[in-house]
């Protein structure tokens, strides 16, 4: 049975509404925060689908060079707020030094989920703003797969919006079910280095989360101390998202 807040966008993958684990009745009309893998490639349906969530705001969270192809979609704004891509380039170093394996590839997913929270506050402080001004604009945020930079964003969204750390992780581990690689097979990297690389696990983002913890205090303290994100400006951000 497919999953209530999955959505089908034909030209991407992982397309999510993420307003569910915060409302206790769903009613019409709700969904305000989605989610997804990069939005290239829409055909003619999927734009249509597209328009019709009625998003005016796109985040896109990926790196200059994989952005150079971003559509401008009728009817959105679109903010890019990039986080370059480095595990691949990372893997390749490990490859060429005889050192790569699954365990490795697991370091350098749980390391680049700590580095996201650590040197990119920036990037995270943009997201909150470029919402709040929204006001009550669906807005959709992604990167490439709609996986790891995406997914620590929709960690921390939800966290402002006082979900249970349990309803966050189940909302991250469904990249698992809805990503979908658009080049399965193309590289020589070992399949349980692949896997590694594009399957979410629960400790890459228990990482990112640790990181908050030894930085700041917890995940409260860092949206507050880090992103700015109070009190103030959570009650902001629940009363545009929802």
């Amino acid at each position: 049975m497919e999953h209530v807040n999955h959505i089908v966008l034909d030209g991407t993958t992982n397309v999510r509404d993420l307003s569910w684990p915060f409302t206790t009745a769903r009613q019409p009309g709700t969904r305000r925060i989605f989610r997804s893998a990069c939005l290239d490639r829409l055909s003619a349906h999927g734009r249509r689908a597209f328009c019709e969530l009625r998003v005016g705001l796109v985040i896109d969270l990926r790196g200059k060079q994989e952005a150079a192809a971003a559509p401008q979609l009728e009817g959105t704004i679109r903010v890019h707020l990039p986080i370059e891509p480095t595990v691949v380039a990372q893997l390749l170093q490990l490859q060429a030094a005889g050192t790569l394996s699954a365990g490795a590839a697991v370091g350098v997913m749980e390391d680049t989920y700590r580095d996201y929270i650590v040197n990119h506050t920036e990037i995270f402080t943009g997201i909150f703003h470029h919402m709040i001004k929204a006001k009550h604009q669906p807005v959709l945020f992604h990167c490439a797969a709609g996986k790891d930079r995406t997914g620590v964003a929709a960690a921390l969204i939800l966290t402002a919006l006082g979900v249970a750390p349990s309803i966050i992780m189940q909302d991250y581990l469904l990249s698992n079910q809805f990503y979908r690689s658009p080049n399965p097979g193309t590289t020589d990297i070992p399949d349980d280095v692949r896997e590694a690389i594009l399957k979410v696990r629960p400790s890459y983002l228990e990482a990112a989360f640790a990181a908050m913890l030894e930085g700041w205090g917890g995940p409260d303290q860092y949206l507050e101390k880090a992103l700015g994100v109070a009190a103030r400006e959570r009650q902001a951000i629940r009363e545009a998202m929802t």
